[in-house]
């Protein structure tokens, strides 16, 4: 564990790389326009399954549509990434982080593929909510054994967010619901070889 350095570099470092790539996109385009950020590397299935371009399972959460998206995903990642990285460690948190995000593209691209729906799908959310499902891990089991006093009020926020989402037909909760399962398994995977601990209380 890296327990010491309280300053969450890695977060910080794919919050400067999302803040980066965002200007880059307005600058050149807009990030409004579905067939520009299709362009920029969102997820397409008919791009990925037809021309094998798999690398847009990294690149589409390094995308959003519009300020409002980025600055909502960047305040999540913040809050979260303080909370975890110096938990996991750096290098874990990254591990933690991509592997969410892909899966989370990939769960999303096998669902519209199911009901034949072909969709532009970019934004941090996925990965973010894999962090989400590692938070839940470490308050139920990582605590030293003791289940922390957050864990109820942590699983209401997360009925209410995923609730929401799911009230907007623009959001992609498939990804959402992805990443976050991701997060929890990859999380429950660390914990039998590093000793998560939950040492904040409310």
């Amino acid at each position: 564990m890296e327990t010491k350095n309280r300053i969450p570099v890695m977060t910080l470092l794919l919050i400067l790389i999302n803040v980066v790539v965002y200007l880059y996109v307005e600058i050149h385009g807009s990030s409004y326009d579905a067939e520009y950020m299709i362009k920029m590397g969102a997820v397409y299935e008919p791009y990925i399954v037809q021309r094998h371009e798999y690398y847009r399972l990294i690149t589409h959460f390094f995308l959003h549509f519009g300020f409002d998206h980025l600055f909502n995903n960047m305040i999540s990642l913040l809050i979260l990434g303080y909370s975890l990285e110096k938990v996991t460690g750096k290098i874990r948190f990254l591990i933690l982080y991509f592997l969410s995000g892909i899966l989370a593209g990939i769960v999303s691209l096998a669902y519209n593929l199911s009901i034949a729906q072909e969709s532009v799908s970019c934004g941090a959310s996925g990965a973010i909510y894999g962090l989400m499902g590692a938070l839940l891990v470490m308050l139920v089991v990582g605590n030293r054994g003791r289940l922390s006093s957050e864990v109820p009020r942590y699983i209401l926020y997360l009925a209410i967010s995923l609730y929401s989402g799911m009230q907007d037909p623009t959001i992609d909760n498939a990804a959402h619901i992805g990443g976050f399962v991701a997060g929890a398994v990859i999380c429950l995977c660390m914990t039998r070889f590093i000793r998560m601990e939950v040492s904040y209380e409310s």
